[in-house]
This record gives C-alpha cells, sequence and structure tokens, in this order.
C-alpha cells in the first residue's frame, strides 16, 4: 500500500478551525495554515480517500506526520508477511514463569519467526534451556549478568550471524527486530499492528502502549493509572520535551539497519539505555512512534520493597542521560516567561500575584492579535491557550518539585508546604479524576512512595557522576507563543 493510501487521524491536541485552513497542536505545539488544496488534502487523508500522489502532496503530509500534527492509521501486518519480516529477542534473567508465558504467546501469534532468547546469567540455567527448546526458540546465555542493553545487542547480533550450513543457504536478515522482556505479554493483535508502521521507509523504531498488569493488590490499582512504562492512550510522535518524550524497551520493534546504525544499546547504561537510544536515533532524523492501539502487559512489582526499587532504578539513569543528551532529560522545561508568571501567581505576595495576572493578561491580547484571520475566535482561543499553558507549568512545577527537588526544599516551613502541596493536591486531582480501587490516603502514599524514590535515584547519580545538570531546569527564553 502506499503510504499516500494510508488514513490519517488528528493527534488527540489538534485543534482544527472550522473552515479546515488553520491547525494547532502537535508535539511540539504549533500554528499550521493550509491552503484550500492542503485542506482538503487533509479531508481526503482523514477519510482514507485520498488518490493523488503528487510530490507537494508528499511534503505536505511529511510535513503534518513529522509535525505530530497527525498520526497514519495501519491495517495489522502479519507476523510471517514478506512485506514485514521481523525476528524476536528476549532477554532473561531469573524469571523461568515470565519466559514460559511469553514464548506461548509468541508461538501462538507467530509459529514460525526466530525467537532468540538471551539468558543473563539466570541461577536456574537448566530450566531456562528446557522452556526455550520446547518452544522452539534459539537461547544465548551470559556467563555473567551484563544488564539488559548488553542482552538486547547479545540477541539481535545472533540473528544476524550467519548461519549457512550448506551451499545455497542463505542468512535471514528480517527487516525489524521484535523486543520482548520476559515480563511482558502482548495482546492479540499488537505485534501485527506494530509491524504495519514499518510500511513507512521514515519509521526507525515503534512501541506499544505497555500497560500495567490487571490485579487485586494495592500495587496493580496504583499502577493502572500510574505505571512509569504505561505512556497512555494517546497516539504520539515520539520526542523529547513533548508529551510523550520516550518509549520504554519493555517491548520494542526497531528498524533492522537503523539498529546497526546507532550501534544498538549502550551497554554501559544500566538504565535509562531504551531512551538513550531513541533519543540518538530521533536527533539523527528518525521517527519513533508511539502505538496505543497495541497493548502489552507488564508485571507488576511483587512487593512495596521492589515498587521502590524499581522506581529508584529509573531515577538513577536521570544523570547518565543527561551527560550524553543534555538538558533533555531536565524535569521541568518551560518558557521563561510561563515560568516566572506562574510561580508569581502561585507563590508572590498580593502585589507579585497583581503584576503577575496583569502579564498573563497581557500574553493573552498579545496571542489574540496573532491568531486574528488565523482561527475562528482568537480572544477564546488564545485564552484557553494560556490556561493551558498555565496548567502544564504547575503541573510541571509540581512534578520536579517531587521528583528531582524535593532535597532542596526541607529546609524551610514555606518550601515544606510547597512540597507538600506539590504531593498531595496533584494526588487529590489524579485520585478523583482516575476513583481507583485505593482510597485516597493509599493513593497518596503510593504517588510519595513513587516519587520519592525516584528523586532518591536522581540524587544517588547525581552525588556518583559529580554533576548538578540532571537536576537544572530548562527555561526557554525568546518567543514562546
Amino acid at each position: 500500500m502506499s503510504m499516500q493510501q494510508v488514513r490519517l487521524e488528528l493527534d488527540s491536541n489538534v485543534r482544527r478551525s472550522s473552515n479546515g485552513t488553520a491547525l494547532m497542536g502537535g508535539s511540539p505545539f504549533r500554528l499550521i495554515r493550509l491552503s484550500a488544496a492542503g485542506s482538503q488534502l487533509l479531508n481526503d487523508w482523514l477519510t482514507g480517500t485520498a488518490t493523488l500522489a503528487s510530490s507537494e502532496a508528499t511534503k505536505l503530509r511529511d510535513r503534518l506526520i513529522r509535525g505530530g500534527m497527525v498520526h497514519p492509521v495501519f491495517s495489522p501486518v502479519p507476523t510471517n508477511s514478506p512485506e514485514v519480516t521481523s525476528a524476536f529477542v528476549v532477554p532473561v534473567h531469573n524469571d523461568s514463569d515470565g519466559l514460559d508465558r511469553l514464548l506461548g504467546v509468541l508461538r501462538s501469534y507467530s509459529p514460525e519467526s526466530q525467537i532468540v532468547v538471551v539468558d543473563d546469567a539466570s541461577a536456574d540455567v537448566s530450566s531456562v534451556a528446557a522452556i526455550v527448546a520446547a518452544h522452539g526458540a534459539d537461547l544465548v546465555h551470559h556467563d555473567v549478568n551484563r544488564g539488559p542493553a548488553a542482552a538486547r545487542n547479545t540477541g539481535w547480533r545472533n540473528v544476524l550471524q550467519p548461519k549457512v550450513t550448506s551451499p545455497g543457504d542463505v542468512t535471514f536478515r528480517p527487516e525489524v527486530m521484535v523486543f520482548v522482556d520476559a515480563d511482558v505479554v502482548p495482546r492479540a493483535a499488537a505485534i501485527q499492528t506494530l509491524l504495519a508502521h514499518f510500511v513507512d521507509p521514515a519509521v526507525s523504531v515503534v512501541a506499544p502502549r505497555v500497560a500495567a498488569e490487571p490485579g487485586a493488590d494495592r500495587i496493580a490499582a496504583y499502577e493502572a493509572d500510574n505505571s512509569p512504562l504505561d505512556m497512555g492512550s494517546d497516539a504520539a510522535l515520539v520526542f523529547p520535551g513533548t508529551r510523550t518524550s520516550y518509549v520504554p524497551s519493555a517491548m520494542l520493534v526497531v528498524r533492522t539497519n537503523m539498529l546497526e546504525e546507532a550501534g544498538g544499546f549502550d551497554e554501559a547504561m544500566r538504565y535509562g539505555e531504551d531512551v538513550d537510544m531513541v533519543w540518538r536515533l530521533i536527533q539523527h532524523g528518525h521517527l519513533v512512534r508511539f502505538e496505543p492501539a497495541a497493548v502489552a502487559h507488564h508485571r507488576n512489582r511483587p512487593s512495596v520493597a521492589a515498587f521502590a526499587r524499581q522506581r529508584f532504578s529509573y531515577g538513577s539513569s536521570a544523570a547518565e542521560l543527561s551527560a550524553r543528551h543534555g538538558d533533555k532529560v531536565s524535569p521541568l522545561q518551560l518558557p521563561a516567561n510561563i515560568t516566572m508568571t506562574t510561580l508569581g501567581l502561585l507563590f508572590g505576595g498580593r502585589r507579585l500575584r497583581l503584576v503577575a495576572a496583569a502579564a498573563t493578561a497581557s500574553s493573552i491580547v498579545a496571542l489574540t492579535r496573532k491568531l486574528i484571520g488565523k482561527v475562528d475566535v482568537p480572544v477564546k482561543e488564545a485564552a484557553r491557550l494560556t490556561v493551558m499553558t498555565h496548567g502544564y507549568a504547575v503541573h510541571g512545577l509540581a512534578a520536579a518539585a517531587t521528583r528531582s527537588w524535593a532535597p532542596l526544599l526541607v529546609w524551610t516551613s514555606r518550601s515544606r508546604q510547597a512540597l507538600a502541596a506539590a504531593l498531595v493536591v496533584p494526588a487529590m486531582i489524579d485520585w478523583f479524576r482516575t476513583r481507583p480501587a485505593n482510597n485516597l490516603v493509599t493513593h497518596t502514599a503510593f504517588r510519595a512512595l513513587d516519587h520519592g524514590s525516584y528523586c532518591a535515584g536522581v540524587w544517588a547519580g547525581v552525588l556518583r557522576s559529580g554533576s548538578v545538570a540532571a537536576l537544572l531546569p530548562k527555561v526557554r527564553i525568546g518567543n514562546n507563543s
């Protein structure tokens, strides 16, 4: 199928003017004007009726996709399709039960596909070997535990090793590698849905929604809406600093030649290696997509202590990511004017709040002028965007306070009150919005443990690296409208 014939859908945060010629949204946020012909083309793409494949249409389509304004909607591709060939790589360490369950699921979806299991020095090697043999997979063993990055690299490189045993044999080279951790189970059609995106040659990586495994205990109730691996229900073009700034490698599909170009996962990183590789690919202009129509379930941590260790481990990667990618990992990324007015409204005295309110009103007026002739009701849209931006700023400040800056906010009574509010108020809003099985007190306690453990990991990484860069906000100065 031609990419011009693939149906598109608008991103969840995109608004379109009534005459169809203006789009606002995307990642990062922008305003795009369309000609009448461009607007009609978009209509055709949204309904799946487009037939035109001119160079101008291709450029417009690419501009909208790369701007995060629209997302392609594909029909699932069978795992044995010659259109997109694939092989599976499964890293495992001391998880025979999870491995057995996963391989059974993969074989039910894809009986003939090559599966390489990399045992990263499990204690019971014979159990792993028996399970791998029972499911007709290939096994590679590490004598010492080298971490998930090394295990995945060993796996995909093993797939590409020449395996010619007789004249005329041809080494199998899959177009994509499907990485699945042993504690993950893909839902039906998830793999096929992910493979479909590789019909687009510009796509390098596609990730499913990795949702928490349903359960009846308190951890499962919290993880249902707060798992760090769950990127939500909205399709997205992955890009640093946006609502979907990374995707986890718990399940990840990567184009093989891009994997080779990137050199695979960085084995020096015990955690955060997935974020690192994705950002390296994005930096070189490759598209990374998040596809929530494909869902995989990730097994929850079995205890509160394990839950806390997981968050600590993730936080500990911030300093290493900062050393490699600079301010992309900053805990707060906001325009300077929004930062100052938000801080003034939240923490200023009466006069400062009046000044901040006046500055906010002034920004609404300025934005209204820019939007005249571009949207239906400029003042209404300007007010909506300003309120939305300040809401994001409050959320970002609260998250940065509890996940990165907590040790700096315990020294005065006022800062402790601000820190408590940054923890409790979002927890209450989240609880009333989602109505989880946990009561409000339990939900708030888990949030405190979640953010506190992550923050402890961030500081452990900072102290180990000797650099505070991972703690510094990124405040943009200039035209931020």
